[in-house]
């Protein structure tokens, strides 16, 4: 008896990570606030106040503002701050500087979206929704809102609503492939996979932020052709994803199974014995492989 790989998700939001965050100024390659925030907390005077916040001290706006580039004004330094304390769980006072960045005049509809995420790290689901809705009234057209809205649906399970929301933000922009991608793990959960094959193809023929966007559109494509039975689709699409990431365990372990479905046993055994490998706890898989041994 064949035993299907269980399905080991990670949400696509968690792997994106923050969402884009613009500080002060724009360098000439676009960087998320998390990633200027990684890149400034490699210096030393960062790790210093990291230091100091892990020993549970209070660090001031003057202290975070020395570690910033010269002309961070004090919103940059609240929301540079409001990170850093929630790198080291200091949540209290993370969501006091997200909220007075919001305070300041004139008033910034990003911040909606720093708080929000925030928000939805923490499962505070409504007050993420208000956030978000908040940003989406002040600017109406920018699809970070309505794409926001629908990572809060698809947290509390509620996929359908999800859809509705990522829709909205591929009406703002069909290009959009964060959206499309969201929609497409959404129709996932609620198995509507030829539907999902459709916004996995529009995202890659989308512009695609970079290789995690391209994993996570071959990866889909290629469970979703797996539960069709188009196994050579599946394949396809799971070598695709392998050379983005090779280490990938979902990927090796549903090109077996799909590498198994259609007659190629010996490939099938290989990625088995990878995954084996990787995760040597996982009965099932083993129980695969020395099937197929055996015969």
């Amino acid at each position: 008896m064949i035993t299907v790989p269980r399905i080991r998700r990670i949400d696509i939001a968690i792997l994106l990570g923050l969402i884009g965050i613009a500080l002060w100024a724009q360098p000439v390659r676009s960087e998320s606030f998390s990633e200027k925030l990684t890149r400034q907390l490699n210096s030393n005077a960062q790790r210093e106040t990291l230091k100091a916040l892990e020993r549970g001290l209070v660090v001031d706006e003057a202290a975070i503002k020395t570690t910033l580039p010269e002309g961070a004004d004090r919103r940059v330094v609240l929301r540079t701050r409001a990170a850093v304390y929630e790198k080291v769980a200091d949540f209290e006072r993370a969501e006091a500087d997200f909220t007075t960045a919001l305070s300041l005049a004139p008033s910034d509809p990003a911040l909606y979206l720093d708080r929000g995420y925030f928000y939805l790290r923490r499962q505070r689901y409504g007050d993420a929704m208000t956030d978000f809705m908040a940003g989406a009234r002040m600017e109406p057209r920018k699809t970070a809102y309505p794409y926001a809205i629908g990572r809060v649906y698809a947290a509390m399970g509620e996929h359908e609503r999800a859809i509705g929301s990522y829709t909205d933000a591929v009406r703002i922009d069909p290009q959009d492939a964060r959206a499309l991608l969201a929609r497409a793990e959404a129709k996932i959960n609620l198995e509507r996979f030829d539907e999902a094959k459709v916004d996995y193809n529009r995202a890659l023929r989308s512009a695609l932020r970079g290789p995690t966007d391209r994993f996570y559109a071959y990866l889909g494509r290629g469970y979703a052709a797996m539960v069709l039975q188009d196994y050579d689709a599946a394949v396809a699409d799971f070598d695709s994803a392998l050379e983005i990431d090779d280490k990938a365990f979902n990927a090796i372990v549903w090109r077996a199974y799909a590498n198994e479905r259609r007659g190629r046993t010996d490939l099938a055994i290989v990625d088995y014995e990878r995954a084996v490998a990787y995760d040597p706890a996982d009965q099932a898989i083993r129980t695969n492989l020395q099937r197929l041994r055996s015969k």
